[in-house]
């Protein structure tokens, strides 16, 4: 009986056959079932991490900016770009708190924040805003420009001076220096570095003759603007490299589409690096959002490092 069971391939009744036949066998309802509920679950997760995790996912890029004839003492300077925080109330305080701290262990030589500072209209934020800015710690400060939400508009013309004045004032008031088609000279060790920063491109006081008429023609200069579709019309000043901010990269950043909704006449400017004709446009994509929504667009701290080109 021993030999009987050891040269047998299957246990007594315990064949192949019967051990299929007892297994249930998949339904159509079954299938579109798992089907289902593996749907739920995929837009569950997808929900939560472009509603929940993106949104407050910093992302720090280092990026290099090579300038022509940038003198020895600038080589190696770093600058470190941030934008439109939207102090109010759709972006949590605490988050624009750690996203200064992650600013300050970079210990840049300067800051520098290409506007949107406070929320369309909510005033009641500019002393928040200005006491938690004026926190960034560099060896030649802060230096910030404003964007169409410190003006209070969301269309060309349409913004609101005195808001924009109030904001203004009160960065100034805190020690950051607000740059209104204005530049400002960095000297270090016999020479120069020009930042100019100019008031936002919807507006009538953008002025790039009045920001750029003190800067020599053949010395660096950098540009600070909100709105990328300034850049066109920065050719030909004497700036190599223009930082905006605005887009927010889109939020949501769909693949092999784009945003859906991008807030440009010049839609090819979403985020990072642009050049045309021999000049550099970065756009960052900034800290903040109007809807707490990101995908593909995470919120961006951006260093760049000067070196001669």
């Amino acid at each position: 009986m021993l030999n009987e069971i050891k040269g047998s391939s299957e246990a007594p009744g315990y064949t192949r056959e019967a051990i299929s036949s007892s297994l249930p066998k998949p339904t159509r309802r079954g299938i579109l079932r798992k089907l289902l509920y593996g749907g739920v679950a995929g837009t569950l997760s997808g929900a939560v991490y472009t509603f929940g995790i993106e949104p407050i996912w910093i992302q720090i890029i280092e990026k290099p900016m090579p300038i022509p004839g940038l003198p020895k003492p600038f080589d190696g300077f770093r600058l470190v770009q941030l934008s439109d925080p939207h102090f109010g109330s759709e972006v949590p305080y605490e988050y624009l708190s750690r996203c200064i701290l992650e600013a300050n262990r970079l210990n840049p030589d300067l800051f520098v924040v290409t506007g949107d500072i406070v929320q369309h209209g909510q005033n009641q934020w500019n002393e928040a805003a200005a006491t938690l800015l004026s926190s960034l710690r560099a060896r030649h400060g802060v230096l910030a420009v404003l964007g169409n939400h410190d003006w209070s508009s969301y269309a060309l013309g349409r913004g609101i001076a005195w808001r924009a004045d109030r904001v203004a004032d009160a960065l100034r008031a805190k020690g950051i220096v607000v740059l209104r088609n204005e530049a400002i000279h960095i000297h270090r060790d016999g020479a120069d570095l020009h930042i100019v920063g100019l008031d936002d491109y919807w507006e009538d006081r953008f002025e790039p003759e009045t920001a750029f008429s003190h800067v020599p023609p053949a010395e660096p200069c950098i540009a600070l603007v909100h709105q990328p579709d300034a850049f066109p019309e920065l050719l030909d000043t004497p700036a190599c490299w223009v930082l905006a901010g605005h887009t927010h990269g889109g939020q949501v950043n769909l693949p092999w589409y784009g945003p859906p909704l991008l807030p440009v006449r010049h839609k090819q400017f979403v985020a990072g690096h642009y050049q045309l004709s021999g000049k550099n446009l970065y756009i960052n994509r900034g800290l903040g959002w109007l809807k707490r929504v990101r995908f593909n667009a995470r919120p961006e701290i951006t260093e760049f490092t000067l070196r001669p080109e």
